[in-house]
Formats: structure tokens, C-alpha cells, sequence
């Protein structure tokens, strides 16, 4: 329940642009407004600040607050993207599921895999994780499309960004995941790629969607 205090708050507050929303504002669904045990464990938690029955987050608070929306909202992209569970019927699974990206490793792994997505299938903005902040510092020198490898490189896998859950899953299915290696064959007249003990071949629009990065001796930029 904490947490759908936290992802109401944030909401509320820092999309909503509030300063404080009143105790009864905060909604839990059918059961109705949090209950002020709720409230005081977080107050006590350092997590909120509760004056006059006003609720406001505090600093701690806000970053738990961000870390929970963007749990939430990568769970709602996985299920949309990869396993087609849509709208309503993803909300339940994606609570569920959310807990579990409490580990690092495993939301920068879904991260990573649903290319460091920035919105949900709401539309609505999902908070940035260091993996991101990662990603694009080094998309300028280390991590690049597939089609801009040259001939005969290789490197690893970083992330896949396709923009379309049709291309992602296609995608998944033939073993196009972050960490591992691929190496490019040839670039004419398709992209042909070796990822393990298979071969691939794809269009120029698919190849840019598989974002590699290459090894860190040889970092740079290449001479098509």
C-alpha cells in the first residue's frame, strides 16, 4: 500500500504540479482514501511530510516515489510490448511485477530491453534509471545502430529500441537480446549478422534498432 501512496503522490505532485494534496485525496481504489496508519508509517519513514492533514513528500520520499513510478511503468511497457496484455487487463500483473524490479539488475535488464523506453503505453513520462544516463553518453562513441557496424565488426548487444512491439518481439524471438555478442557479416543487400551459433538477416530498418556496443579498444567511429 505504500507504494500506491507514493505513485499517487507523485502523480499528484510532481505531474500534477501541487505543492501538498489533502489525506483524503489519496485514493487506493475500492478501498477507498489511506488510511491515516498508512500515512503516519511513511511520515515516521522520513518518506512524507503530513502538516494540517496535508501530505507532501520530503527528499528521501520524492527519489523513493520516482524509483517506484519507474518501476511501475517499465512493468506496464513490458507487458504492452512483449507479452500483449493491454490497457486495463496489464494494470493487476504490472503491480504484481513491479516489486520484482526492486533489484537493480533486473530493471536495468528490462530497461536495456525494452530500449530504455521514455513513455509508458499511457503516454505518460517514465523517470530515468543510471542505465539510461548511461546509454546515452555512451551512444555518441561506444554503442551505435547495428547498420552503422562496419563490415566484419562485432561487439554486444546494449539495448534493442524499436519503437513498435511487433518488431521487438520478432526480434526477441531470434535471440536479439542485451549481452549478447553479434557480429556483421555483411551490410549488402541486407543486413547478415551472427548472434551465437545463428545467422540473421534483416533490413537496414531492423538493423537500426539493435544498438551495439563495441569493444572498448575500439571505440571509434567508423569509415562505411
Amino acid at each position: 500500500m505504500k507504494d500506491e501512496v507514493l505513485e499517487i503522490l507523485w502523480t499528484k505532485l510532481v505531474e500534477g504540479g501541487l505543492d501538498s494534496i489533502g489525506s483524503e485525496e489519496i485514493i487506493l481504489g475500492e478501498q477507498g482514501p489511506a488510511n491515516g496508519r498508512i500515512l503516519k508509517d511513511l511520515a515516521e519513514e522520513g518518506m512524507i511530510s503530513l502538516e494540517e492533514d496535508r501530505v507532501n513528500l520530503t527528499d528521501s520520499g520524492f527519489e523513493e516515489a520516482r524509483m517506484t513510478i519507474r518501476r511501475h511503468r517499465l512493468s506496464e511497457r513490458l507487458f504492452n510490448d512483449v507479452f500483449e496484455v493491454y490497457h486495463e487487463e496489464f494494470e493487476s500483473p504490472a503491480c504484481r511485477f513491479e516489486h520484482m524490479l526492486i533489484r537493480p539488475k533486473l530493471e536495468k535488464k528490462i530497461c536495456e530491453l525494452l530500449g530504455h523506453p521514455k513513455t509508458c503505453p499511457h503516454n505518460r513520462p517514465i523517470p530515468v534509471g543510471e542505465c539510461c544516463h548511461r546509454a546515452e553518453m555512451r551512444t555518441d562513441k561506444a554503442v551505435v545502430p547495428m547498420s552503422k557496424l562496419r563490415q566484419g565488426e562485432s561487439g554486444v548487444i546494449a539495448y534493442v529500441h524499436t519503437g513498435d512491439s511487433d518488431k521487438l518481439k520478432k526480434l526477441m524471438a531470434m535471440g536479439i537480446l542485451p549481452g549478447e555478442d553479434v557480429s556483421l557479416e555483411r551490410r549488402f543487400p541486407s543486413f547478415v549478422f551472427r548472434v551465437g551459433y545463428s545467422r540473421f538477416a534483416v533490413d537496414e530498418g531492423m538493423a537500426a534498432a539493435i544498438f551495439v556496443r563495441r569493444p572498448a579498444e575500439n571505440p571509434t567511429e567508423e569509415t562505411l
